[in-house]
């Protein structure tokens, strides 16, 4: 049910070099279509979170140098309620900034937090479970993750181990977080069916967040204690300009996850995924007999081939003839062929190619 009270802020300031060189710095993953389905990552998200939330309450944190992408791809969100960092840094910055901000407007306000680029099957089981969390928020001063069943011993993903269940359905306290574990405890996690995976997904209310930043995000809160009266919004970008954290680099998972011991976590089934590499992708895409994938809407000819994936420009025909388990991706002036196997494979290759070739092709 839709209240008044209730916000959400997508998180669609990143780069996302792990799916270059289809992502890029100019045009990150979360302003593409990545699945043919005529709609981006970040009009999929907020597509989502329409359905319950109001949309005057929907709000996108991004990179300033995005904003005219998230006023092309979401044309319905109102400028005010497109925050734009200064800086491109990770997310817990963001997430300060944002609260602070719908602070002002609501000081009763239930935050959702989601990444831009997940992948979701159940879209009705994930308003019915969302709703939960936001009514869990609503009447508890506790943060509140959202984890996901962890099906395979994934080492792309963080790891949430539960500890004993509330009163309140599948929720439960948070026992441990492990961020990207190597395989092989990967794989104890998954045997032990105690872990869930970290789908970034965090709710709370802004009261929550704003008595805990001290210890949270202390820099953030420093920097907002010199402003106790409500600012209007040019002021308030005069003074993130002039505050914002250039050297803050702190996710928001690892702010709640590690730092918090006010923090529970909800067991949900609505069926998730994140997308942040090329594997990730290759596993979601509607695949060939043989395994192989298509993540554009070009024409491909496959022959004696398994387990590929290819993304190219539109109106790009290509035959693929010898390969097994590729990524063949290739946006604007790169081509990108290599193994499909290893999600941290690509961003090695960017950082590389960014040194011998040049920005121009990041």
């Amino acid at each position: 049910m839709r209240t008044k009270n209730d916000f959400c802020i997508i998180l669609a300031g990143g780069v996302g070099r792990r799916l270059w060189p289809c992502s890029r710095k100019a045009k990150p993953k979360q302003f593409l279509d990545l699945f043919g389905t005529g709609r981006t990552l970040l009009q999929a998200t907020y597509d989502r979170f329409a359905r319950f939330v109001p949309k005057e309450n929907i709000y996108v944190s991004t990179y300033r140098e995005y904003v005219d992408l998230v006023h092309e791809q979401l044309p319905d969100v109102r400028h005010e309620n497109i925050l734009a960092e200064p800086v491109q840094l990770s997310t817990a910055p963001a997430v300060a900034w944002a609260t602070y901000h719908v602070a002002q407007r609501n000081m009763d306000a239930n935050m959702i937090v989601s990444p831009a680029d997940q992948y979701i099957v159940n879209e009705e089981r994930f308003e019915q479970q969302m709703s939960q969390g936001l009514d869990f928020v609503r009447q508890h001063d506790f943060f509140l993750a959202m984890g996901a069943k962890a099906g395979e011993p994934n080492t792309s993903y963080g790891y949430i181990q539960k500890g004993e269940e509330t009163p309140q359905e599948n929720v439960y306290t948070v026992q441990s977080f492990t961020e990207k574990p190597d395989l092989d405890f990967a794989k104890i996690f998954v045997e032990s069916g105690e872990f869930l995976w970290n789908t970034g997904l965090f709710l709370w209310n802004v009261r929550t967040m704003l008595n805990h930043l001290d210890n949270l995000i202390p820099v953030m809160k420093q920097h907002m204690r010199n402003s106790d009266a409500p600012l209007s919004n040019e002021e308030e970008l005069a003074f993130v300009e002039r505050f914002y954290p250039s050297n803050l680099h702190l996710s928001i998972d690892l702010v709640i996850l590690e730092r918090s011991k006010n923090v529970f976590v909800q067991a949900c089934d609505f069926g998730w995924a994140d997308i942040g590499c090329w594997p990730e992708v290759h596993e979601l895409s509607k695949k060939d007999v043989d395994g192989n994938g298509l993540a554009s809407s070009s024409k491909v000819m496959f022959s004696a081939s398994r387990d590929n994936l290819v993304s190219l420009p539109k109106g790009t025909a290509a035959v693929i003839h010898g390969l097994d388990g590729y990524l063949v991706a290739q946006e604007g002036n790169t081509l990108l062929i290599c193994p499909n196997n290893d999600p941290a494979l690509v961003r090695r290759l960017a950082n590389e190619a960014q040194m011998q070739l040049g920005e121009e092709y990041m």
